[in-house]
């Protein structure tokens, strides 16, 4: 099930708690009001070249809602905040996996780069055109012939794999060499994983929804890099969702 923004729940404002740089802001935000432009503000990234991984988790960790996607967890402010940190970034960064469970959609005019092994992309919803605008897929010599099948018009990048996964030295590297520096990681979990392990998180941007999912959904990724993060309890909405910036120390 694919569910609208517009049949989400809709917070009528967002109460800022604390911004970088300063713990005690006191402002509120109508959402119904044009705010996109405070929001970029909000969460401006600090350098030029910055990995941040943008997700939503439920109460107990989960990262999905019953019906299988983050769609049922999350609501039209977190949505707005998702559109416009992609609108910020010059590349959406995911796995394979995601595009298949999320049925993803186009990226606009960010482009979308999805790292993958197999290079089965199946299930999507983007169309030639827009692959061929604004995908780019990392995987190895042997799966591009599948990334053709299952995301015609996609853009192709050959990276051999060191013990079965894509080396993330080379993605950044292959981004960077096409100007995209501002880049959002948005899953899958052992993508995500990979990214904290090697220590090329430079924040995550993390919405907590006030509810709980299903014990069997995937959680958030773990990591045994050790890396701690620096907490912005940046806001809250009046249905309860809280937003976080966390930087890497």
């Amino acid at each position: 099930m694919v569910v609208s923004p517009s049949a989400m729940p809709n917070p009528t404002s967002l109460r800022i708690l604390s911004t970088v740089g300063n713990v005690d802001a006191t402002e509120t935000l109508v959402l119904g009001d044009e705010v996109d432009e405070r929001l970029r503000e909000l969460y401006a990234a600090p350098e030029p070249d910055w990995v941040r991984m943008n997700m939503i988790g439920s109460l107990n960790s989960r990262v999905t809602g019953p019906d299988g996607t983050s769609d049922t967890l999350s609501n039209r402010a977190d949505r707005r905040i998702l559109r416009l940190i992609r609108e910020m970034s010059d590349a959406v960064v995911v796995g394979a996996q995601t595009v298949r469970q999320e049925q993803h959609t186009s990226t606009g005019s960010t482009w979308l780069c999805v790292v993958t092994a197999s290079g089965d992309l199946s299930g999507h919803r983007i169309s030639r055109e827009d692959a061929v605008a604004s995908v780019l897929v990392c995987c190895p010599a042997d799966a591009v012939a599948r990334v053709n099948e299952t995301m015609p018009g996609a853009n192709t990048v050959a990276i051999e794999p060191v013990d079965g996964r894509l080396p993330l030295d080379q993605v950044v590297a292959t981004l960077h060499e096409r100007g995209l520096r501002q880049l959002v990681v948005e899953g899958g979990n052992q993508l995500i994983s990979q990214f904290l392990d090697e220590g090329r998180i430079d924040e995550v941007c993390l919405t907590q929804a006030p509810v709980f999912a299903p014990d069997s959904a995937p959680s958030l990724p773990g990591s045994g890099h050790g890396t701690s993060f620096a907490r912005v309890l940046l806001a809250e909405d009046s249905l309860g969702y809280i937003y976080q910036r966390l930087f890497a120390r």
